[in-house]
């Protein structure tokens, strides 16, 4: 009913999921040569982005909320998280040993979080996008995050613990 903001195909269950600034997930069933809404579910605020890894969805909502979902039953989330960054979320990206995501924000900032618990002290965040001038630091948005299908995950835990 607004705009669209994020969209997301998750191979493992042959479905696209939109993700909106009117606060809804839309689940469309991708089978069959032809798109049917196959569920839609309430968000606590609008979807801004999100990805799919493996069994898992993760959607980044306005307000710091971060939503996992078990993509074979998106009838409620299996974890609600407010993000450790203080700003507006701008990214998520689902590692590709899909144990954690990364998600970014508007003040350049990064951080890096694993879905398990026993995991949680790996976690951490840095500064990035930053620019020194002669009146301070100029500060750039991380719009986009990306990883390398062999390489991320190694060179995050060298730096994370």
């Amino acid at each position: 009913d607004d705009a669209v903001k994020a969209v997301v195909h998750v191979a493992d269950v042959g479905a696209v999921v939109s993700g909106s600034w009117d606060k809804t997930l839309r689940v469309w069933d991708a089978r069959g040569g032809s798109a049917t809404l196959a569920a839609r579910l309430d968000m606590p605020d609008k979807v801004y982005t999100m990805d799919a890894s493996n069994n898992r969805l993760v959607v980044g909502t306005a307000n710091r909320h971060v939503l996992v979902f078990d993509v074979r039953n998106l009838s409620a989330p299996i974890q609600r998280r407010e993000s450790a960054l203080k700003f507006q979320t701008r990214c998520i990206r689902c590692f590709p040993t899909n144990d954690g995501f990364a998600i970014s924000t508007i003040e350049g900032r990064v951080a890096v979080e694993y879905f398990e618990q026993e995991d949680q002290a790996k976690k951490f965040a840095f500064k990035c996008h930053r620019v020194k001038n002669d009146s301070g630091e100029i500060v750039y948005p991380v719009n986009a995050l990306a990883f390398h299908p062999s390489y991320a995950h190694t060179s995050f835990c060298q730096q994370g613990g």
